[in-house]
């Protein structure tokens, strides 16, 4: 379905990045090249837009996203929202430190919570999914001196006792993987976002820009999908064929030795 003759939803599109590299095989890595040229049409689309404005956020708190993705923001003068993990900062190469974490907030990015090590909030007890929303929340508080309201889930799981955890937190706002998604819940406002892709299209990222309904339709159907595999094969051996599968491989042993 075109975009110039599909319905769009109400609401600017929320974007996400993992990492901005030269080149990678991390299926969620995006080129510097092709990561210029999605700033230049979220620009584009500003100019057009009289309503709600496209966000640009990042997760993970990984170092390329200020070798790469940071000059190129600044050079489209764009503000973008961080969310990290406390117990990974610093620890790794891989992982941005609190020195740069502050010169992005001074340069007027967010930075925001991505839980405390990157576990599945679903996965957690009621105790650990108290401490993982807190501790990550009081830790950036604490080293940047601003507000933390938002929170990533961490691999996109949520429900309804994760929402719950995190008003009880004191956070506002919850971000998950699903871009078809904006509602109230237990007083938070969850917030879909998409993933972006090395293989995302121009014309594809140009309709979620544009809100396009057919292209949200596509994705809630493949979210259906995978909801299913996850339920058949169990989350644990889903999530490490998807590790394998998507090059996450690095990144999850990177967060378990600096965890364990």
């Amino acid at each position: 379905m075109s975009s110039t003759n599909a319905k769009a939803l109400p609401g600017g599109a929320i974007l996400t990045y993992h990492e901005v590299m030269p080149e990678s095989n991390y299926s969620y890595c995006v080129p510097c090249q092709v990561f210029k040229q999605h700033l230049m049409l979220v620009q584009r689309y500003a100019a057009q837009e009289t309503g709600a404005q496209a966000q640009v956020t990042f997760d993970d708190g990984e170092r390329s996203q200020y070798l790469h993705a940071f000059p190129l923001l600044s050079q489209g003068n764009i503000r973008a929202t961080f969310f990290v993990t406390p117990a990974l900062i610093g620890v790794e190469a891989r992982f941005l430190g609190w020195s740069k974490l502050r010169e992005l907030q001074e340069a007027g990015h967010s930075i925001q919570s991505h839980g405390w090590s990157h576990k599945f909030l679903t996965s957690c007890g009621q105790q650990e999914l108290a401490y993982e929303l807190r501790a990550s929340k009081e830790r950036l508080e604490d080293r940047l001196g601003r507000a933390v309201l938002a929170l990533s889930a961490p691999g996109g799981r949520w429900d309804r006792r994760v929402v719950e955890g995190c008003a009880a937190a004191g956070y506002r706002c919850l971000y998950v993987s699903e871009p078809w998604i904006a509602l109230p819940m237990s007083g938070i406002q969850v917030m879909g976002r998409f993933m972006v892709r090395r293989t995302t299209t121009l014309p594809e990222l140009a309709r979620i820009l544009n809100r396009d309904r057919g292209t949200l339709w596509k994705l809630k159907m493949r979210s259906g999908i995978k909801q299913c595999l996850m339920g058949l094969m169990g989350d644990g051996v889903y999530h490490r064929l998807w590790c394998r599968l998507t090059g996450y491989v690095d990144f999850e042993e990177a967060r378990q030795n600096s965890t364990s």
